[in-house]
């Protein structure tokens, strides 16, 4: 019999969007929000009698699915789910013969390509871990967060074409002794000068994809999500108050901005597990800071980031010890 401790979350790269494929990465899910996607359709109308909408006149249409996966960064086995997310992707490559690889992720004009099968099998009543799975899963935004006293943690929005029950459960695949990224490990760059009064980060991404593709075609399946607007990527880091950065938002100047997670324990060398995310070119916005009674004058700066042309706009490095995603 099965508890809610044999619940999971697991997911697989797909050959062809909307065709299931085995998981080979399971991760350890902070919550379960995939539902399925339906529309009821009524046709009503004048009729002699009529009490209410009539049983035959009543149709139900599955249009698809969506859901998010919330996930502690750990040090091992974060890169497969990055894979499709920000359009481009490369690695993971060898660092200096050792056993450190560097997987790179960046933004692109057209946005994720790729899909995903997400399994997620669910408990019933009975003790019986029923399978759910997602299948042609796309990423659709994503959010990425570090405060104090926490693990960094990461959330991908994603897409499904359909819902389906009829993939058994696999068993699941865990990258063995890994460790979640914390806030110990974290710093904060702005023009490659670190800056050490931040107290939290945050970077939230909208990827423009257009989901609803549905067409008249005998049928209510849809068309892999296209890249239809323009991408949005914002965030705010916040921290005790000091005038530089003050300054650079009253300005409008841009500034390249850097959130950097490192671990203190080597993979060989110079090399250590690492979660680096830059983005070039990036505007403050926000407010005058103001003073309190009860604690430092704080400053929150939120930041829309912006792209210079030829730079990716974000890019998130991860160093491991995998050797693929």
């Amino acid at each position: 019999m099965s508890s809610i401790l044999d619940q999971l979350i697991q997911i697989g790269v797909e050959s062809t969007y909307g065709t299931a494929v085995a998981p080979t990465r399971a991760y350890e899910g902070q919550s379960d929000t995939f539902t399925r996607e339906v529309e009821f359709i009524e046709s009503v109308g004048f009729r002699q009698a009529m009490q209410t909408v009539r049983s035959d006149r009543h149709d139900t249409v599955s249009v698809g699915a969506s859901g998010s996966i919330e996930v502690d960064v750990l040090n091992k086995g974060h890169g497969l789910i990055m894979q499709h997310l920000l359009g481009n992707s490369s690695g993971p490559a060898q660092q200096g013969g050792t056993a450190a690889y560097l997987a790179t992720f960046e933004t692109g004009a057209s946005g994720p390509s790729g899909s995903y099968s997400i399994q997620v099998p669910r408990v019933d009543s009975a003790g019986s871990l029923q399978s759910f799975t997602y299948e042609g899963s796309v990423a659709t935004g994503f959010s990425i967060n570090q405060a104090l006293d926490e693990s960094l943690k990461m959330s991908i929005d994603f897409d499904s074409e359909a819902e389906q029950n009829s993939t058994s459960t696999a068993s699941p695949s865990y990258p063995a002794s890994t460790d979640p990224f914390v806030f110990t490990d974290a710093t904060i760059e702005i023009d490659d000068s670190a800056i050490s009064t931040f107290t939290s980060f945050s970077l939230d991404g909208d990827l423009g994809m257009k989901t609803d593709r549905r067409f008249l075609k005998g049928s209510a399946v849809k068309g892999q999500p296209k890249r239809a607007s323009i991408p949005s990527y914002t965030g705010t880091i916040e921290g005790e108050f000091t005038m530089a950065q003050y300054d650079a938002f009253v300005a409008g100047t841009l500034m390249k901005l850097e959130f950097i997670a490192t671990q203190s324990t080597a993979i060989a060398g110079s090399y250590y597990p690492k979660f680096h995310v830059t983005m070039p070119k990036v505007k403050f916005l926000g407010t005058t800071p103001v003073a309190s009674l009860d604690d430092l004058t704080r400053l929150t700066l939120p930041f829309v980031v912006l792209h210079d042309g030829s730079t990716a706009a974000v890019k998130i490095e991860y160093q491991s010890v995998d050797t693929s995603f």
